[in-house]
């Protein structure tokens, strides 16, 4: 008897959906995974070889959580599960998008704190621009084979499965999951968690990196209380009890002086006496060294808030957050600022930058900073237009107008000119030799002319009587090459080999301080840090700043700085959190871990007593 034609057709139909139902499930699990992959190796968050146990506990790691995800899908979805499984590869996909183009500018990947700042993404649209690659296009590829896949298998066609099956694929995919992320995740140091977050996506993937990421958030932003415990207190009390005294050396040498004070957009240490084609970088800034007190191993230590991190650290003498802007999570605190504690004395205080005062939550944050004025764009008359806006010349000659000199007054300036991506100095009139249109090329071109405008300030600041008369402090805020785009470039001008050591050395940002009589053209190597900037000038002014967790430049014999991402660098070692190794300062080779332990642990302890001051308000 000849087999029924119509069940044998519905049958091989069925065999038929099947199979194509399995593609398109390998199709998400390897489309993800290459994402997850391509994200961790073009960040060089991973580097090759890709055999290495580390690259592949990532992968294995991000497939566990991948089929983690989808055991979840197939147990709460029936027929719909192909059109969930596609909802959530492009929810996926745009979360490692993102992730993609904030790490190539801010060398992390996103957070939920800095989702609550989108708002920064309209200014950042020609930097965004600029961030991407046509190599991304990875990640869509897969979504028109995936669509074409649902479409097939269309809801009339796919079958459904019972409780029971549906039960028994979840327990498989979920075991098979759990099994495979949990092997990789007991072997990671859970404690450096919370110190850097790079360190979870290097080990456990990016997709974990935001589960840990948002319960981290949960935990400290709902179910943690505000209010400070007694272990807490106990620690902030033995903490500020423990630190240096006040120093004699130079105390009140500046005593009633006005102080101005700028902070430089990107300006990195590397620059300073360089030249390049037999031209000086930064020549203004050369000559005004060799009238100050130059500090050369100085560090930044801002974070994600970037510029406003570096302005937090020098006003405050507070570290940044690891997650996110200190401006926009917590700017109505109580902070023991330099403003604050200027104004006791009787200052004024004002900030100067042609920029929206929205951007970074500035107006808000200044208020608690204890700024009694901010001047930003709408302040300034118009002129020379360069970069994000009004030229640093502009700024600071329309700054020098508005002040009060009647009187003792503090001012903060924060430039502008020469912010990334460097673009608008492409062509500036500047011989970079072989670097001519490079990453790093534009960036010397930028640092040359905000240079000039440097040169502006001291001019003007000569003429109104100012320059002798004033504390004047200058500093850069952050890195203005990130590793990714002109690393290379930078290692080659610099003429050194481009690893972790040598990387970690040339995160630096000059510190310059000018006052008559002060260790005038000498040159500072104390490892130090834009937190040490507020008790070196109140040491200079004369008053106390009791709470302030850097230490006084002018009366130290501890040479440290201890970064965001939980980095450590002394006058002996540096501790790179990266790839958790400890370098011989001296040689450049990894040095013995134990020898140093718990003076690491000290000196990172300080990330976790500055944490609670600001997330539970402590100066309040």
């Amino acid at each position: 008897m000849l087999p029924n034609i119509d069940v044998f057709k519905k049958t091989m139909l069925s065999k038929g959906y099947t199979f194509i139902e399995l593609l398109f499930y390998l199709a998400f699990l390897t489309a993800l995974t290459l994402k997850c992959f391509y994200f961790q190796f073009t960040t060089r968050l991973n580097i090759p070889p890709f055999s290495h146990v580390l690259n592949v506990k990532m992968v294995i790691s991000t497939i566990g959580v991948i089929l983690i995800i989808a055991s979840f899908i197939f147990l709460l979805f029936n027929k719909k599960r192909l059109w969930v499984l596609l909802i959530v590869n492009i929810i996926l996909s745009t979360v490692i998008i993102a992730d993609t183009l904030y790490f190539r500018y801010y060398n992390n990947p996103i957070t939920i704190p800095v989702l609550q700042q989108i708002g920064l993404v309209g200014p950042l649209g020609d930097s965004i621009t600029n961030l991407i690659r046509q190599k991304d296009i990875i990640f869509v590829l897969d979504l028109p084979f995936l669509l074409a896949g649902a479409l097939i298998l269309k809801r009339d066609r796919l079958l459904g499965f019972n409780k029971l099956k549906r039960l028994v694929i979840f327990m498989a995919l979920f075991l098979i999951g759990v099994a495979s992320f949990g092997v990789v995740y007991a072997n990671t140091h859970k404690d450096i968690f919370s110190f850097d977050k790079n360190y979870i996506a290097v080990r456990l993937g990016i997709l974990y990196y935001h589960a840990e990421d948002t319960k981290s958030f949960i935990k400290e932003n709902i179910l943690t209380s505000r209010s400070v415990s007694q272990e807490e207190r106990a620690a902030i009390d033995e903490f500020f009890s423990s630190r240096e005294p006040q120093g004699t050396d130079f105390n009140g040498f500046a005593r009633g002086k006005s102080i101005i004070m700028v902070q430089s957009e990107a300006l990195q240490e590397f620059l300073i006496n360089k030249t390049i084609e037999g031209k000086e970088i930064t020549p203004n800034l050369n000559s005004l060294i060799k009238d100050s007190l130059y500090f050369d191993n100085f560090y930044f230590q801002a974070a994600g808030g970037k510029t406003s991190d570096a302005e937090f650290l020098a006003n405050t003498s507070l570290y940044p957050l690891k997650e996110g802007a200190v401006y926009f999570r917590y700017p109505s605190n109580t902070y023991l600022s330099l403003p604050n504690l200027l104004k006791a004395q009787g200052y004024t205080s004002a900030s100067y930058h042609a920029y929206d005062p929205s951007y970074w939550n500035r107006s808000t944050a200044y208020r608690a900073i204890g700024f009694d004025a901010f001047y930003s764009r709408d302040d300034f008359e118009p002129g020379e237009k360069t970069g994000w806006g009004l030229s640093d010349a502009g700024m600071f000659t329309q700054a020098l107008d508005k002040t009060d000199t009647s009187k003792p007054f503090y001012s903060f300036l924060v430039t502008l000119s020469c912010h990334y991506p460097f673009d608008d100095y492409e062509n500036y009139d500047f011989d970079v030799g072989e670097f001519e249109g490079t990453f790093l090329g534009n960036y010397i071109k930028g640092q040359n002319y905000a240079d000039a405008c440097i040169g502006i300030l001291i001019e003007q600041l000569k003429a109104r009587g100012l320059y002798d008369d004033t504390l004047l402090l200058l500093y850069g805020d952050h890195y203005g090459i990130p590793r990714l785009e002109g690393g290379n470039d930078l290692m080659k001008f610099m003429g050194v080999k481009n690893n972790s050591f040598e990387w970690a050395k040339l995160q630096k940002v000059p510190f310059i301080i000018h006052y008559p009589g002060l260790k005038n053209g000498q040159t500072d190597n104390t490892v130090s840090g834009q937190i040490d900037i507020l008790p070196t000038i109140a040491n200079l002014m004369g008053f106390e700043a009791p709470f302030a967790m850097g230490k006084d430049l002018l009366n130290t014999d501890k040479g440290y700085a201890v970064l965001r991402n939980s980095s450590v660098i002394t006058d002996r070692y540096i501790y790179w959190s990266k790839d958790e190794t400890i370098y011989d300062i001296q040689t450049g080779q990894p040095a013995e871990h134990g020898r140093y332990d718990d003076e690491l642990e000290q000196y990172q302890d300080q990330l976790k007593i500055s944490d609670i001051i600001i997330q539970k308000n402590a100066f309040k």
